[in-house]
C-alpha cells in the first residue's frame, strides 16, 4: 500500500511538473528575456517566475537553454537596487518594469530562487554568471538583515531564515547561517507564546510557509536547523489539518489573510500542494465565484520534498464528524480562533481582528468570520462572509479589505460577530456591515422572520431571522440593532443570480464626516458604534424541513445591552446550547464570554473528533488525551492521539527540556530529560522514533511485545537491556 501511494505521489509530481514547464515555457517573452505576466492591470514581466523557468532550462539543458536561463540570470541581475545610499538597498523589483523598488518582500522571493540555482545548477553557469548571482545573493542577504521582519509576519519571517540559512550556506558565509539560526529560535519562540502560527489559517501564505521550512530542513547542512525547520513543518500541517474541510476541499474560515481566490475556494498555492499529497481532484476545481483562477508554482510544487508526517496525511484525508478546532492565535493579545467542520457545512470566526507586528497593525484582508457550505451542484460549496465596508462597493469591487474593527465569539455552530469603526477623518456615504453569500442552489429559499422573500431588495428589522436554505445546510442570520448615525440606518437584504447579501446600516446618506470618530479618541468620542449579528449553522438533514429550522430559530432568545462602561452584552439561546459575549465599545476588545453557561478560555490548541484522532498544545505538565496520557513539565508541548491506529507523537518544541512520561494502551515511554524534539509510537507495531536537538537523558521503555528503536534516524534496538519482571527495557546507549 505504501508503494502504491509513493507511485501515485510520483506520477502526480511527474505531471504537475510537466504542467509547470508547459506553463513557463508558454508565457516566455524573447522580446524582454522575461516571463510575461499577464494581470487585469496589464501585462508585465516578473523577476520571480522567470528564475523559476531559469531554474527548469538548467534542468532540461535542451538546445538553447542555458544560454536563456543565464539571460534571464543576467537581467533580474538589472532588477536589483545596487544604490547603496538607497533605503532598499540589495532590494529587488518585483516586475521588470517597475520603476523602483515596490514591494519590500520582492527580496524574499527573489533570493528563494537564486538560492536553488546556487545550490543545484552552479556548476553548468558560466563563471562571470555565477559571480554575479553569488553578488546578488550578498547583497540580497544584507538587505534581508536590515529589514528583520517581526516574527508575527510569518511567511516572510520564515521565508528570512530559509534564505539566510541556505543563501549563507550558498555563498559559504557562516555569519548568515548563524543569523538565520538565531531568527529559527526567535520564531519558535515567539509562536510557542501561543501556539499556531501567528499568520494563522491562510489559503495563500501557509503554502509558502510549509514550503521554506520544507526545503530549510531538506538541503541544509546543519542537522540542528534541519530538525528544528522539519518540526516547523509539521506544526504548519497539523494547524491545516485542523482547519481542513475534506468534503467539500476548502481551508475553512477563518483566515488571518486571505484574499478573494482564498475565500471563494478558487485553485491556490496551497491547494495545489495538498493535491500533489491527497491526490484529491476536488482540490483541482474551477469555481464560479473565482474565474480567473489562482495557481502557481507547479513546477516548484512538483520539485520538492515535503516532511508531512503520516499521521497528519491520513487526518487529512478523513476524520469523524462534528470535527472542532480551537487554538490561540495571538496570546498577548487574547485573540484566539474556532472552527466547526461538519460533513455538511464548515463555520470559523477570529476573536479580534488580525494584527501584526507589535504593536499590532491591522491588515486589511481577513476573513474573521467564514461559513463554507456543501451542495449537490457545480462546484460543490458555497461561501458566506462578512466585511464592514465604507462606502457601498459591489461583491467583488474590493471587498476583500477589511475597513471596520472587528469582535465575535464562537461555540460550536453558534456565533457573534461585531464590528466597529476605524478611525476616519474622510467623509463617506455609508457605513456597514455586510454579510454576503455565494453560490445558493436555485431555486433561493429566504425567509425574513414569516415572509419569503423573492428576487430583489426588502428591507428587514433588528431580530427578525434570515433563514437560508443553503444546500446540505441551513443558515440563520439574525442582525441586532445597529447605531444609526444619523440616516435611519436601514437592514436591507437582497438577492438574484445565486447571491445574497445583508447590510446592516450605520450610515447611508450624503458624504458626512464623523468628527467623533476621526481619531476615536479626543473631545467628542463617546464610544464606538453597535453593529452585531448573530449566525446559527445546521447540517440540513438533522432538521425535517426548512420550516423547522425556522421554528427553532424563532424560539431562540437574544439579550443585548450596554452599560455605562460601554461595556456591551450579547447573549444567545437556542435549543441545544447557547452563548454569551461582553465587550468594550470603548476599544472594542473582548472581554469575556460564556458557553452553555460556563466561562470560556481558549486552548493553546486543539482539535480532533469524538471518537477520532485527537490534537492538543498546552503548557499544562498533565495531558490526558483519548487513550493517551503525557506528564512534561511546562513546556510548550503537543499531543497527537489515534486510538484507532495506535500512533501517538509528541513533541517539544522549545529548548525548555522536561522529564517526559508518555504513556499510551501498550507502551510507557520515560525519559530524564527532554529537550527540543518529538517522541512518535506506534503501537501496532512497536516502534518508537525519537528525535532530539543535543543529548537525550536517560530513558526506558515498557511495552507488553516487541520494541523497535530508532533515535535520530539510527536503530537502536540492540542497546535495549532484556524487560525486567514489569517489561521495563532501559536504553543502554548513554
Amino acid at each position: 500500500m505504501i508503494a502504491d501511494l509513493q507511485a501515485d505521489l510520483a506520477d502526480r509530481a511527474s505531471s504537475l511538473y510537466a504542467e509547470g514547464v508547459a506553463l513557463l515555457d508558454a508565457a516566455w517573452d524573447e522580446s524582454v528575456g522575461l516571463i510575461r505576466d499577464v494581470t487585469p492591470y496589464g501585462v508585465f514581466h516578473t523577476t520571480r517566475g522567470s528564475l523559476t523557468y531559469a531554474h527548469l532550462l538548467l534542468k532540461r539543458n535542451a538546445e538553447g537553454d542555458a544560454q536563456r536561463a543565464v539571460r534571464i540570470i543576467n537581467i533580474v541581475a538589472t532588477t536589483q537596487e545596487t544604490r547603496a545610499d538607497d533605503a532598499h538597498y540589495g532590494n529587488f523589483r518585483w516586475f521588470f518594469e517597475d520603476a523602483v523598488v515596490t514591494d519590500l518582500n520582492a527580496v524574499e522571493f527573489v533570493l528563494d530562487h537564486l538560492n536553488v540555482i546556487i545550490r543545484e545548477d552552479g556548476g553548468a553557469l558560466p563563471p562571470a554568471s555565477l559571480a554575479a548571482l553569488r553578488d546578488m545573493i550578498a547583497l540580497g542577504l544584507g538587505a534581508i538583515d536590515r529589514l528583520d521582519v517581526h516574527p508575527s509576519y510569518t511567511n516572510i519571517a520564515l521565508s528570512d531564515i530559509c534564505n539566510s540559512v541556505l543563501g549563507g550556506e550558498g555563498i559559504d558565509d557562516p555569519s548568515y547561517v548563524e543569523r538565520g539560526r538565531r531568527r529559527l529560535d526567535e520564531w519558535w519562540e515567539f509562536t510557542n507564546r501561543s501556539g499556531p502560527p501567528h499568520e494563522y489559517n491562510s489559503p495563500t501564505y501557509l503554502a509558502v510557509d510549509i514550503m521554506r521550512m520544507a526545503s530549510l530542513a531538506e538541503h541544509t547542512r546543519d542537522t540542528e536547523i534541519a530538525l528544528k525547520a522539519r518540526m516547523a513543518e509539521e506544526r504548519l500541517w497539523l494547524h491545516v489539518a485542523a482547519h481542513y474541510a475534506p468534503t467539500i476541499a476548502q481551508l475553512a474560515g477563518p483566515h488571518s489573510r486571505s484574499y478573494r481566490d482564498g475565500w471563494t475556494g478558487a485553485g491556490g498555492l496551497l491547494k495545489l500542494l495538498m493535491w500533489l499529497l491527497l491526490g484529491d481532484e476536488n482540490l483541482r476545481r474551477p469555481t464560479p465565484y473565482y474565474p480567473q483562477g489562482r495557481e502557481e508554482g507547479h513546477a516548484e510544487i512538483a520539485a520538492g520534498t515535503f516532511h508531512c508526517p503520516g499521521y497528519v496525511l491520513e487526518w487529512l484525508r478523513s476524520r469523524t464528524y462534528p470535527f472542532a478546532a480551537a487554538e490561540t492565535s495571538d496570546a498577548a493579545r487574547g485573540a484566539d480562533i474556532a472552527t466547526y467542520i461538519t460533513p455538511n457545512f464548515a463555520l470559523g470566526t477570529a476573536t479580534a481582528s488580525y494584527g501584526v507586528g507589535e504593536p499590532p497593525e491591522a491588515w486589511p484582508a481577513p476573513n474573521s468570520v467564514l461559513l463554507q457550505f456543501a451542495k449537490d451542484d457545480a462546484p460543490g460549496y458555497g461561501v458566506l462572509y462578512a466585511r464592514y465596508i465604507v462606502n457601498n462597493k459591489e461583491p467583488g469591487d474590493g471587498d476583500h479589505y477589511e475597513e471596520g474593527r472587528y469582535v465575535g465569539a464562537q461555540h460550536a455552530t453558534r456565533a457573534i460577530v461585531a464590528y466597529g469603526l476605524l478611525p476616519r477623518l474622510r467623509p463617506a456615504t455609508s457605513f456597514k456591515a455586510s454579510i454576503r453569500l455565494l453560490g445558493l442552489p436555485e431555486p433561493i429559499e429566504v425567509w425574513a422572520g414569516d415572509r419569503r422573500i423573492d428576487n430583489g431588495a426588502a428591507q428587514t428589522t433588528p431580530g427578525e431571522p434570515i433563514v437560508i436554505a443553503a444546500g446540505r445546510a441551513y443558515i440563520a442570520i439574525i442582525p441586532l440593532e445597529p447605531s444609526d448615525m444619523g440616516s435611519g440606518a436601514p437592514i436591507v437584504l437582497t438577492h438574484n443570480d445565486g447571491g445574497l447579501s445583508l447590510d446592516i446600516y450605520n450610515y447611508r446618506g450624503p458624504a458626512k464626516t464623523f468628527w467623533e470618530h476621526r481619531s476615536q479618541g479626543g473631545p467628542f468620542y463617546r464610544g464606538n458604534v453597535r453593529n452585531a449579528f448573530i449566525i446559527e449553522a445546521a447540517d440540513a438533514p438533522d432538521f425535517a424541513s426548512l420550516e423547522a429550522f425556522r421554528h427553532h430559530i424563532g424560539a431562540a432568545h437574544i439579550a443585548d445591552s450596554v452599560d455605562d462602561a460601554y461595556i456591551r452584552e450579547i447573549i444567545y439561546a437556542s435549543a441545544g446550547g447557547s452563548i454569551a459575549m461582553r465587550y468594550g465599545l470603548w476599544d472594542m476588545q473582548l472581554i469575556n464570554r460564556s458557553f452553555d453557561g460556563q466561562p470560556y478560555v481558549a486552548p493553546m490548541a486543539r482539535a480532533g473528533s469524538p471518537g477520532g484522532p485527537q490534537f492538543i498544545q498546552s503548557r499544562e505538565s498533565l495531558i490526558e488525551l483519548a487513550n493517551a496520557r503525557l506528564l512534561a513539565g511546562r513546556t510548550p508541548k503537543w499531543l497527537f492521539a489515534d486510538d484507532a491506529s495506535g500512533r501517538y507523537t509528541f513533541a517539544n518544541p522549545s529548548p525548555e527540556a522536561a522529564p517526559v512520561w508518555l504513556e499510551t494502551p501498550r507502551t510507557v515511554v520515560e525519559c530524564a530529560e527532554f529537550g527540543f524534539g518529538r517522541i512518535e509510537v506506534d503501537d501496532a507495531t512497536g516502534d518508537i522514533a525519537i528525535e532530539a536537538i543535543g543529548e537525550i537523558g536517560t530513558f526506558s521503555v515498557r511495552r507488553d511485545g516487541a520494541v523497535r528503536l530508532h533515535i535520530n534516524g539510527a536503530d537502536v534496538s540492540g542497546s535495549l537491556s532484556t524487560p525486567d519482571h514489569d517489561g521495563m527495557r532501559t536504553f543502554l546507549g548513554l
